[in-house]
């Protein structure tokens, strides 16, 4: 009797080890790795854009406020358009946290309110900053050469926002 109890005991002990030893067919199936490549998705290339940008037409010494993506997260200041650049502040609502990356893109226009070409402002910041969090950030996208004195009028948008 002792060595039937010991073999039931042994058999008991052995499929109990198999059903914890994790080889049960859905763990061996599972892929740890992470995918890095997603076949058929295209690489973007170039600068983001904002949908209307190119076809908005801003009234002579206007500047009009083209939407994007981050809109909802930050509040604008004193946007004004002087003939040589767009300038304004702005200020994250969307919480208390240092501003990392920030891009306000620009559009010129000429008299007709033809769209001439664009400008961009960027900033890039380290997040070393201790105390409080610098939530605003002044601007000023200036106008290209190219459009210097043809340029009389612009809009403005923001494709790029990131904060803590």
């Amino acid at each position: 009797m002792k060595k039937l109890a010991a073999t039931v005991l042994t058999l008991t002990l052995a499929a109990g080890a198999t059903a914890c030893s994790g080889t049960d067919d859905a763990a061996t199936t599972a892929d740890p790795t992470v995918q890095t490549s997603f076949p058929g998705l295209a690489t973007p290339t170039g600068e983001p854009e904002l949908p209307g940008m190119t076809d908005a037409h801003p009234s002579r010494g206007t500047v009009t406020w083209v939407s994007g993506p981050f809109d909802t997260r930050f509040d604008t200041r004193g946007l004004r358009f002087d003939g040589s650049a767009i300038r304004g502040e702005l200020d994250v609502t969307s919480d208390v946290s240092e501003i990392l990356d920030l891009q306000v893109l620009a559009g010129f226009y000429d008299a007709r309110g033809a769209y001439l070409g664009e400008g961009r402002w960027t900033l890039h910041s380290e997040d070393d900053n201790v105390g409080r969090p610098d939530e605003s950030v002044r601007f000023a996208v200036r106008v290209p050469s190219a459009y210097a004195g043809k340029a009389v009028a612009a809009t403005v948008g923001v494709p790029v926002l990131v904060n803590e």
